[in-house]
């Protein structure tokens, strides 16, 4: 990636993750790769979604921090492509494979919740694996609409964001005032 290049989460940015339902695949690139593959998205045109954090990290003495934008889910890149046009994709060898995404509206779902937490910019821990528990979706605050489980390893006040595509979890913290129902 060229450093004076702005490369966006969301092309184009003005699109919703759900105006592309049925059109959603998943890119496993090859290691660190990722904003290199956004750019070659964006250049031919193709809608994608590659959620970043700030990822903080302390280092010297004394204590100083650095900050650095990392993709949320390492390795991978969302797209959304007609299956006809994937053709496009062969100008790059900066990934393994294309990955189906079998059920898109969960899919949707499960990363619009992850661009709202995001979106607030709070701290944000990832995890490996699917967050088991009690389905809840969150009625108020900063975090609202957001769904997730809490799980019985999670803090008070803390919810499991789980993207199963990609086998991670998002753990976020909630404020003490936020309303959450339970999901039946």
């Amino acid at each position: 990636m060229n450093n004076t290049e702005y490369i966006s989460c969301r092309y184009p940015e003005d699109r919703s993750l759900s105006e592309d339902v049925g059109l959603w695949w998943a890119l496993h690139v090859k290691p660190n790769r990722e904003w290199r593959m956004a750019s070659f998205l964006m250049h031919k045109g193709i809608s994608y979604y590659l959620p970043i954090y700030e990822h903080k990290k302390r280092y010297g003495y004394p204590p100083r921090e650095r900050v650095t934008l990392r993709p949320l889910f390492r390795g991978y890149i969302c797209f959304a492509l007609h299956k006809d046009k994937h053709p496009l994709l062969y100008g790059s060898r900066d990934f393994v494979r294309i990955l189906e995404v079998p059920n898109q509206g969960q899919f949707v779902r499960e990363l619009e919740s992850v661009a709202i937490a995001l979106k607030v910019g709070k701290d944000l821990f990832v995890r490996s694996g699917i967050a088991t528990g009690r389905k809840v979706i969150v009625k108020s605050g900063p975090f609202k609409g957001v769904e997730g489980v809490v799980t019985r390893h999670s803090k008070k006040g803390q919810i499991a964001l789980s993207v199963e595509m990609f086998n991670r979890t998002v753990l976020i913290s909630l404020d003490e005032f936020a309303d959450v129902d339970v999901v039946d």
